[in-house]
């Protein structure tokens, strides 16, 4: 398929740089990491100190209920193609609005757009039959009725698709955006990322048809199944309670209370009750404090 990261040594180079910059900070400073081990093993040199917990989910499926036009849009024609770029701003909302229908007739899909931050919408062009325009939907509740994902590349995004079972096409404009996209290719669920800067209509539809096909949805079903075996956000929060030196976190004089101040050159720790009240005793220098 068109232009992406396999045809450009840019990229490479870039998710290296990226990928290493990210161990560097996990290796010596966080404890838990909320990505699905399913998607992203942990790596053999990673410490015992750092856990994988898997994903973090807020659910808001349960109380969401749609419109009517987007529910009559839904039951009129099978799963539609979602796309949409999130709280990405693009620069000619128009021209990337006529793009991505372009892209949805080339296809041959019928497809959801989610307007976004970057407002991308249909005033001027007329909306096809074909495509229903969205506006704030959970994503846990709208990815259970479509057919693959087309987004660009946010975490939360991605793993409320993969974790659906979704065969996502990402296509990043910064950030970690490209290090999601080379995952969820890498893993099978999804086709090669579309660097934003390269994307037309052509590579848009090709991507699209490519996550439609039976192999790639069966890689993310597979692959959604194994993440909804994790228990993401009760591991992390176990992890970190573990981990937590509750103690270093106690007052030194009233260990009921929380310290939030520090005697300078001392381990002394204080509340803000203790450390006033020695204060207004004049047995304490405020100046002697640190946070």
């Amino acid at each position: 398929m068109g232009s992406g990261y396999g045809e450009s040594t840019t990229y490479p180079v870039y998710l290296l740089l990226v990928s290493f910059l990210i161990s560097y900070v996990l290796l010596r400073w966080l404890t838990d990491l909320s990505r699905s081990p399913a998607l992203i093993p942990k790596p053999k040199d990673w410490g015992t100190h750092i856990s994988v917990s898997g994903f973090y989910f807020l659910s808001l499926a349960n109380d969401y209920i749609p419109d009517s036009g987007l529910a009559a849009f839904l039951k009129s024609g099978p799963p539609p193609v979602y796309i949409g770029f999130g709280s990405i701003v693009v620069d000619d909302p128009t021209s990337m609005t006529k793009l991505i229908f372009e892209a949805i007739k080339k296809s041959g899909s019928r497809a959801l757009v989610s307007k976004g931050w970057g407002g991308l919408g249909a005033d001027a062009l007329g909306i096809p039959n074909n495509v229903f325009m969205l506006g704030n939907v959970p994503h846990d509740w709208l990815f259970k009725h479509v057919s693959c994902v087309v987004h660009h590349g946010g975490a939360g995004t991605t793993a409320a698709g993969i974790a659906l079972g979704k065969p996502t096409v990402i296509v990043p404009f910064f950030g970690d955006q490209p290090f999601w996209g080379a995952m969820v290719a890498k893993a099978g669920a999804g086709p090669l990322p579309i660097p934003s800067k390269q994307l037309t209509s052509d590579n848009l539809a090709a991507a699209i048809l490519e996550a439609l096909k039976p192999t790639t949805l069966s890689r993310a079903q597979g692959l959604g199944s194994s993440i909804a075996s994790e228990t993401g956000t009760e591991t992390g929060a176990r992890s970190f309670h573990d981990k937590l030196n509750v103690d270093s976190l106690r007052c030194t004089l009233a260990p009921s209370r929380t310290a939030v101040w520090r005697i300078k050159r001392t381990d002394v720790r204080l509340s803000a009750f203790t450390a006033a009240t020695l204060g207004n005793e004049g047995l304490l220098d405020f100046n002697e404090l640190k946070l």
